[in-house]
């Protein structure tokens, strides 16, 4: 059995570096995702967190907020009790082996890109930083 993802989506902000316990980096990612309902556009949040140090330096150096990227890993669940109730989330990992990143955006989209959320779609813009989920 196999447990794979890959979606297309823009950065919601800049990637979140971090060190482990080792002093390697790693990436925590908001990755948003498109798709249309009878004329309608509907966004949906990913967390996606990347074990692999080469793709989390490459993330850090060369994308922010807006940026273009294919991913794929693994997908996982996270499950806890708060105030008595079951919670549940999904988050997408990107482990050293078995793993891709890609990043879509043209060179001269990424060196004209303001930054922030101004990339964040191609049709239209209507959210804002606050809007990101995590």
């Amino acid at each position: 059995m196999y447990n794979s993802i890959t979606i297309i989506g823009n950065l919601g902000r800049d990637p979140e570096i971090k060190q482990t316990s080792k002093g390697g980096n790693y990436a925590i990612l908001s990755v948003a995702t498109h798709r249309k309902m009878a004329q309608e556009k509907k966004t949906e949040w990913h967390k996606v967190v990347v074990w692999d140090e080469k793709i989390a330096d490459v993330l850090a150096k060369y994308t922010k907020g807006g940026s273009k990227v294919l991913l794929q890993g693994r997908l996982t669940y996270n499950v806890w009790e708060k105030d008595g109730q079951k919670q549940k989330n999904a988050e997408i990992h990107l482990d050293r082996f078995e793993s891709k990143m890609e990043l879509l955006d043209s060179k001269s989209e990424a060196k004209s890109s303001q930054g922030g959320m101004a990339d964040f779609d191609d049709d239209h813009n209507d959210s804002t930083s606050e809007d990101v989920p995590f």
